[in-house]
């Protein structure tokens, strides 16, 4: 299919002599008098003739004509200013930047708009593209045929594989029929196509992708093709079928459009009968962004799947089989002065049951908020949020709430000393419908937060030049807060979910930061290093369970710190930990390195430890040397003693083509598989995956 999109590219460059089509230009042989140079084209040879009765130009002799970045040269040149025919022979090189047309003879008509390449290689230096056909003629304005023709992305003359066509007959936004096509491996043929039909796209092309093989120990044999459909320049699908031997055949489709600014989005959609169920099981997904009236905005994202066990059966990774809920929501977003209206509907699928009767669904989900405004002679400064909610589910108590929190704020300043005030009024209205028929019930409940905060900050700049760093700032900012929540009465109040209970609170927190940042003309501000500690203390006595601590039982919190660090631009490190001190130890961590070298090796690692529930660790290495890359990845738990989820990749690329191995080996489920894949270069999308996931990160 691209075969014919890139003889199509390459054959406008036959307009060579047509640049009014083209670019818009002067036509590139224009000699109005037999100068040496015209108003568009700079000419040597080493003669230059005109016959006044033919009113014909005869260039001879090592021709060499120039336009911007065009160059023609030739032994012979001839244009007739009355035909407007154009013939080039011997040696005729055409070049177009890194583009190149090299024949023994070309001949154009620019009022016609047909000509004739003979014994003519064409080659695009994108994606390296090279065509050689024994005669390329143009017949129309966009009708070409070409006798003998060769395709390839592979280096020249030798190349690894090309496709080979008796007759070509193309129509640019139309069709390219084709006779006598063969696909040659190492010059032995090893497919043969009689008669063909492909689309010609100038940008866009449609056609079938590379086949995938794979072999399961759970399914079996697995087999997929896919046909990529190019609609139109805003939308296209991609139309698949896999055969997996043990479930059955799995159509998928995939629809992705952007019809105008604001209107876009991508739908996915795949079905199977499966064996194993006996029943049909599906999935949608899907993402959808339109703009109405300027400012109204819908979005939509959908994840629905047919059961709960279908992503640890069909999920792509180990991430979504590992998905324990799925949302699909849809929301309506609409911005007033200075407030934002949202209103939502979403459902939730939980993965961990069969039965998803109790799973509570947001029915609608709507949310109202302000920008801070001033209330009091810009010394006060109040916004207001509120939410309504209405939690809806098939088997169970259904409830509605509704919650009002308004908020005023005071910033003040003395002597380099930063406060500031604020109080906070938690009002929420419940509605709950009870399991036996017309059993309501209406509840109500109220909270005051009063907070208070300070800080200081210390800064000084440093000239690190001569370490090639640039300007440095440290920012110093040590900050204490205080918290106060009123204690409030739950009784016959529904535990929806954690905001329904905001707890007793009377609590300092200490906290020391530092910030260290550089600034260069050439790279810009860039963050070198940041470091964040703090700790709670109950003025009260014991503290309760909040999200705004870790470590509860005790007056004193967890020490809770965040460090990152950019040691050089292609090295970073980050670290998250919550430390008890009372005894336990450290309770949370979360450490992440990352290196990466694009295109020769890249390294991540991140270890995630949750005291008495689990300890892993993640492990991403990738590595490029000439033609081959290669991939493992692994999550393994310390706790369990046992791997997680392990896969192996490995690429062997050449310039113009690529085969894929990859084995991998999971838990959830319990299965190991091998795929193979296949890349011909400039003909199928499958190494731009691979690339992306190899990279290598920086590719």
């Amino acid at each position: 299919m691209i075969f014919f999109r890139i003889i199509t590219l390459l054959l406008i460059f036959l307009a060579l002599f047509l640049p009014d089509i083209v670019s818009g230009k002067t036509p590139m042989i224009q000699m109005p008098t037999p100068s040496m140079t015209a108003d568009s084209v700079d000419i040597s040879a080493r003669s230059l003739e005109y016959d006044k009765s033919q009113n014909v130009y005869t260039a001879k002799g090592d021709v060499d004509l120039r336009e911007g970045t065009r160059r023609l040269t030739a032994d012979e040149v001839i244009y007739s200013i009355e035909t407007a025919d154009v013939s080039a022979t011997g040696n005729v090189v055409f070049q177009d930047g890194e583009d190149v047309i090299r024949c023994e003879r070309l001949s154009v008509n620019l009022e016609t708009k047909t000509g004739t390449i003979e014994k003519g290689t064409i080659y695009i230096k994108q994606n390296n593209f090279t065509i050689i056909g024994e005669q390329i003629d143009k017949v129309g304005d966009k009708q070409y045929k070409v006798k003998e023709g060769q395709f390839t992305t592979c280096d020249m003359p030798q190349p690894d594989w090309k496709f080979s066509a008796r007759d070509v007959d193309m129509t640019v936004g139309g069709y390219a029929k084709t006779k006598g096509t063969r696909f040659h491996i190492l010059d032995q043929t090893v497919l043969y196509v009689p008669y063909g039909l492909f689309p010609v796209m100038t940008q866009r092309q449609s056609g079938f992708l590379m086949p995938e093989f794979g072999l399961s120990s759970r399914d079996g044999i697995k087999i997929k093709d896919a046909y990529y459909w190019a609609i139109d320049k805003d939308k296209d699908a991609t139309i698949g079928l896999g055969y997996i031997e043990k479930r059955g055949l799995k159509p998928e489709l995939e629809f992705r459009y952007a019809l105008k600014e604001g209107l876009k989005g991508t739908w996915d959609f795949a079905i199977i009968d499966d064996k194993e169920y006996e029943h049909w099981r599906y999935q949608l997904k899907g993402k959808h962004e339109q703009t109405f009236f300027k400012d109204l905005r819908l979005k939509t994202n959908i994840d629905y799947v047919s059961d709960y066990r279908y992503l640890v059966d069909f999920g792509e990774n180990v991430q979504e089989q590992s998905e324990n809920l799925v949302k699909s929501s849809a929301y309506i977003e609409k911005p007033f002065n200075n407030s934002l209206l949202t209103v939502e509907g979403a459902y939730f699928r939980n993965l961990v049951v069969k039965e998803n009767d109790t799973t509570f669904k947001y029915y609608p989900h709507a949310t109202f908020f302000t920008n801070y405004f001033p209330v009091f002679q810009k010394m006060l400064y109040a916004d207001i949020s509120a939410d309504l909610i209405n939690f809806y589910r098939e088997r169970g108590e259904k409830y509605s709430r509704l919650s009002i929190e308004p908020r005023v704020q005071l910033p003040l300043s003395w002597n380099g000393l930063n406060f500031l005030l604020s109080g906070s009024l938690y009002e929420k209205i419940y509605y709950v419908n009870k399991v036996a028929p017309d059993d309501t019930a209406t509840e109500n409940l109220a909270t005051v937060k009063l907070e208070g905060a300070a800080n200081v900050q210390f800064m000084r700049n440093y000239n690190l030049d001569s370490l090639r760093i640039g300007m440095v700032q440290s920012l110093i900012r040590p900050q204490i807060n205080y918290s106060f929540i009123s204690n409030s009465s739950y009784t016959d109040i529904p535990l929806i979910d954690p905001y329904d209970r905001i707890g007793k609170l009377n609590t300092i927190t200490y906290s020391f930061n530092h910030y260290l940042n550089t600034f260069t003309p050439q790279t810009g501000g860039k963050e070198l290093s940041l470091l964040e500690v703090s700790q709670t203390y109950g003025l009260s006595g014991r503290l309760p369970l909040s999200d705004t601590y870790k470590g509860y039982g005790d007056r004193f919190s967890d020490v809770t710190g965040r460090l990152t660090l950019f040691l050089q631009k292609n090295i970073s490190y980050s670290n998250e930990t919550a430390l008890n001190v009372h005894g336990l130890g450290m309770t949370t961590t979360k450490n992440v390195l990352r290196y990466v070298l694009p295109e020769i090796y890249y390294m991540n690692i991140s270890q995630s430890y949750t005291k008495d529930v689990a300890n892993q660790v993640y492990l991403d290495l990738g590595g490029k040397y000439s033609y081959l890359t290669g991939r493992y990845r692994i999550i393994y738990s310390f706790k369990n003693r046992d791997w997680i989820d392990t896969q192996y990749q490995l690429v062997y690329q050449p310039t113009c083509w690529a085969v894929v191995l990859t084995l991998k080996q999971t838990k959830r489920p319990n299965d190991t598989s091998f795929n193979i894949g296949f890349d011909l270069t400039g003909l199928t999308g499958r190494m731009t995956e691979v690339d992306r996931a190899f990279g290598i990160l920086g590719k």
